[in-house]
């Protein structure tokens, strides 16, 4: 049976990643983020709407999402816990800058993503930043020989938890292909009624 759980907050699973940006006072920068979203070429990330990061995007009007994996949990924590300190010194992970944004790619993360915001839309406290994608980087190890990505292989960290606690997850099972379950159900189901 399921209750009413009172909580002030409630992290369902969700991709850590690096949010990088130009930054005046560092000259480049990154937050540690778990609030984003990818549909199509859109890309929206929420963050605090006084914090450095939306500070500087709203500036710069461009980000990069980089996503890290199980190795880069210490530098994840820093990042997260250093507010407006120069997190690329801290956790000394090195960067270039996008080929489509004036913004860092993290080199250690696997998986980087080009923005250029397109809106922000304030609620209370946070910020929304509604952006188009311009270009994603991603390990070659991680592309099969048909140039598809590797799904089954990637294995970023998850945020889950609530109020009173927040944990890292990772994806080591390898996964269900999408759509393999319901073909498998339409196979019984032939065979049931043959």
């Amino acid at each position: 049976m399921k209750q009413t759980f009172e909580t002030r907050k409630l992290y369902f699973g969700f991709p850590v990643f690096f949010l990088g940006y130009k930054d005046d006072a560092h000259g480049y920068n990154i937050s540690t983020s778990s609030s984003a979203y990818t549909l199509g070429s859109m890309m929206v990330v929420a963050m605090r709407t006084k914090g450095n990061a939306v500070t500087e995007i709203k500036k710069h009007g461009s980000f990069t999402v980089n996503i890290p994996t199980e190795e880069l949990l210490t530098e994840v924590e820093i990042a997260g816990f250093n507010s407006r300190k120069d997190k690329f010194a801290l956790t000394g992970l090195d960067y270039t800058i996008g080929e489509t944004v004036d913004a860092p790619m993290v080199t250690a993360c696997p998986v980087s993503i080009e923005c250029q915001v397109v809106e922000f839309v304030e609620c209370g406290a946070l910020t929304n930043i509604i952006a188009r994608v311009t270009r994603r980087e991603v390990e070659e190890d991680l592309i099969d020989e048909d140039g598809t990505f590797k799904s089954d292989t990637f294995s970023p960290i998850s945020y889950i938890g609530d109020g009173a606690g927040r944990y890292y997850r990772n994806y080591k099972d390898g996964g269900v292909q999408m759509g393999s379950i319901i073909k498998k159900s339409e196979k019984m189901k032939k065979v049931i009624v043959s």
